[in-house]
């Protein structure tokens, strides 16, 4: 069954899906909705490409691309030092800026503004970029596929995030993601996010740092195999973009016997009172801490 438009909150959970490189089947029936603009704008401190998608919602869970809205002009201002980058339009709604590494895109508690102008009206939405966390290793341990229960399978290597949080009277939010060999890791069912590398604030007096915690440091439990390469991001995220994924996470999985009414995903995407078309989305600037390991 497709579904050719769907609600904001539907459309967010594709976004959602779409920056993460996930392609999961939403099997829902929905009544026909507007044309909506969906921006997806996760922007970090890292050298290399910095991609801005834009689309609509127009067939969003049909086995192709969501349309692309390629007529957009879209700048991202550092507000704190009066710069500001331009991101050009490649393909599939793509807007993409190559950040060499001698470039400053990002700075930690700079506020950023971005604007996205189609067909003359603007569609705006602020961030901070928040501090980093700090990787001190990724370590790997042996297991042989044998758990006592039924046959044993092959063998593999689980990956274990040793990283630190400042500790003090500020909460932290970060996004953790993990790579195999390059290629991202991602289960809409488990959708790695910690305050303070914990599931709640940490605050001790005195203590400068503290370490992440478990179920955090287990990277979902992801196997890998001899050689092969594990990265671990760490991306800094504001209080709301938190709670964004956490409401996304808690959509993406309401199902089954006790399932609760389906609700907006908000988004921090401001449209023109007088737009004829609406835009959601999410913008976040994220700082990144990165290590990887080759499992041995």
């Amino acid at each position: 069954m497709k579904i050719k438009s769907a609600s904001a909150f539907f459309l967010l959970i594709s976004a959602l899906a779409f920056f993460t490189s996930c392609e999961d089947v939403v099997q829902i029936k929905l009544d026909e909705g507007s044309k909506l603009y969906v921006i997806d704008a996760f922007v970090n401190d890292m050298a290399g490409k910095q991609i801005i998608r834009i689309t609509t919602n127009d067939s969003y869970f049909s086995n192709s691309l969501a349309p692309a809205v390629p007529n957009a002009d879209v700048i991202l201002k550092d507000l704190t030092r009066n710069k500001q980058f331009k991101f050009d339009y490649i393909s599939n709604g793509n807007y993409v800026m190559n950040v060499s590494p001698s470039d400053s895109l990002g700075l930690v508690d700079h506020q950023y503004e971005l604007r996205v102008t189609i067909d003359g009206d603007v569609y705006t939405s602020l961030s901070i970029l928040k501090r980093k966390a700090s990787i001190d290793s990724i370590s790997s341990q042996y297991f042989d596929g044998n758990s006592g229960f039924g046959p044993p399978g092959p063998p593999y290597y689980l990956c274990y995030l040793n990283a630190k949080d400042k500790t003090d009277a500020n909460p932290d939010y970060y996004w953790i993601k993990t790579f195999r060999n390059d290629s991202l890791i991602f289960s809409s069912s488990d959708i790695n996010v910690a305050i303070d590398g914990s599931n709640g604030a940490f605050n001790i007096e005195g203590v400068d740092s503290t370490l992440f915690t478990p179920p955090m440091t287990f990277l979902g439990f992801n196997q890998f195999s001899k050689g092969s390469t594990c990265t671990v991001e760490i991306h800094s995220i504001s209080h709301d973009t938190y709670f964004f994924f956490i409401q996304a996470a808690a959509q993406i999985n309401n199902g089954g016997l006790f399932a609760t009414t389906p609700e907006n995903v908000k988004t921090n995407i401001i449209s023109p009172s007088n737009a004829k078309t609406r835009a959601v989305g999410w913008f976040n600037m994220a700082g990144v801490a990165r290590k990887t390991t080759t499992v041995d």
